[in-house]
């Protein structure tokens, strides 16, 4: 049994049963230009630090000191102090140009690390140990969870290190314990990136673990939303949205339909026809009813052959176009091509401003209306405030 409804009523596009993904947790999530300036922030302690330390060595071996002391004022602390922070404001002022690809501000905010380490050994020839620096700028590229990134880094670090060994080299400072000194540091660089692309892997492993427990989560929240048998929205979920929607139209001064619908005689599809006939009519008028959900318009559930509409902020013309054309569909539909008995529905639709009273009186006001549908013969669509105005004649005569 086919059961399509015309593409003739456009609605404001189409509802997501999805919760909003953007709120997976109350933690902010950081952008990768975010961990650009961290960096950088980062960049401009280091700094502070090694000018630091370059003070505390002059004040705590002043009597070995082998510069004088103008020369190492000059060249170890003044210098260094302008050099390092100069180039960290460049740094910071370059990675806000738009125009720059992100990649380009992640590798500009790494070389930071990178030159304070090629600065401290071709200044400090006799601190050996300053050629292991090279790999943190290799561990800090794993803040950009990116290979690409960590091997960029390493091929930089590569080609500083190869600086400081060719100026040694030059300067005759080049013996065989500086060669192996070298060559060790490069091995330390290996491991380095090869212990970054595990971190990396191990960080990439971890969000897509919690990425798919967030969509599990989701999907579980979304069933407990839904009924299971037609995947329309629940009597659970109807009570809700119809308070929470009766407390926007107060505020908003907009009115809110809604149209209660029954399948007619549906206890004598299942009687003579069998209770899977009656879930092929259940599942195909389920059909119908998704294709008219939209921003304003939901469908539910309720239980049994009832289900209800809810229009939000709808002109009660074009609701009754909606169900009219709902009732259309199902009249023109046959259970099987070789039965003769028709599947109709009658609805009764409301549509009231809501105020003071409370939500049911607009469910209870669709009630009165589908009854009346009921008793004037079935299959047709009743609007509440016909009902009022038939009621208002009687009065008056």
């Amino acid at each position: 049994m086919s059961l399509g409804l015309p593409s003739s009523c456009a609605w404001r596009g189409k509802i997501s049963m999805v919760a909003d993904k953007g709120h997976c947790d109350s933690t902010e999530l950081i952008e990768p230009i975010q961990w650009c300036r961290f960096i950088v922030n980062t960049g401009y302690a280091m700094s502070g630090l090694i000018v630091l330390a370059h003070i505390i060595w002059f004040f705590a071996a002043s009597s070995i000191l082998a510069w004088p002391v103008d020369v190492y004022i000059r060249d170890y602390i003044l210098l260094p102090t302008a050099l390092l922070f100069t180039l960290c404001f460049l740094v910071s002022r370059a990675i806000r140009i738009n125009r720059l690809p992100l990649q380009l501000k992640e590798i500009l905010s790494l070389s930071l690390y990178i030159f304070f380490s090629f600065y401290l050994t071709m200044t400090h020839d006799i601190a050996i140990v300053l050629m292991s620096s090279y790999i943190l700028p290799i561990f800090a590229s794993t803040l950009f969870s990116s290979v690409k990134i960590t091997r960029g880094t390493m091929a930089l670090s590569t080609a500083a290190l190869l600086a400081t060994a060719a100026k040694r080299y030059l300067t005759g400072k080049m013996d065989g314990d500086m060669a192996m000194q070298i060559f060790a540091a490069f091995f330390l660089f290996i491991c380095a990136y090869l212990l970054a692309r595990l971190l990396i892997r191990n960080g990439q492993n971890h969000f897509a673990a919690l990425a798919h427990s967030d969509d599990a989560q989701k999907y579980m929240q979304e069933q407990l939303l839904l009924d299971p048998f037609t995947g329309l929205f629940n009597r659970k979920t109807f009570d809700s949205d119809l308070g929470q929607m009766w407390l926007e139209g107060r505020s908003s001064g907009k009115a809110l339909a809604v149209a209660i619908i029954d399948i007619d005689e549906f206890k004598i599809v299942n009687d003579r026809f069998g209770h899977a006939a009656g879930d092929r009519v259940l599942m195909s008028f389920s059909r119908v009813l998704k294709k008219i959900q939209a921003d304003n318009i939901r469908v539910y559930r309720i239980g049994g052959d009832e289900f209800t509409i809810l229009f939000r902020d709808c002109e009660i013309s074009e609701a009754f176009q909606v169900c009219e054309e709902i009732r259309k569909q199902m009249k023109g539909a046959s259970l099987r091509d070789s039965d003769n008995h028709k599947v109709t529905v009658s609805c009764g639709l409301a549509s009231m401003v809501p105020d003071d009273r409370a939500a049911s009186a607009l469910t209870t006001a669709a009630d009165t209306a589908l009854y009346a549908a009921k008793s004037q013969g079935r299959n047709r669509v009743v609007k509440y405030v016909e009902i009022e105005k038939e009621s208002s004649h009687s009065c008056d005569g």
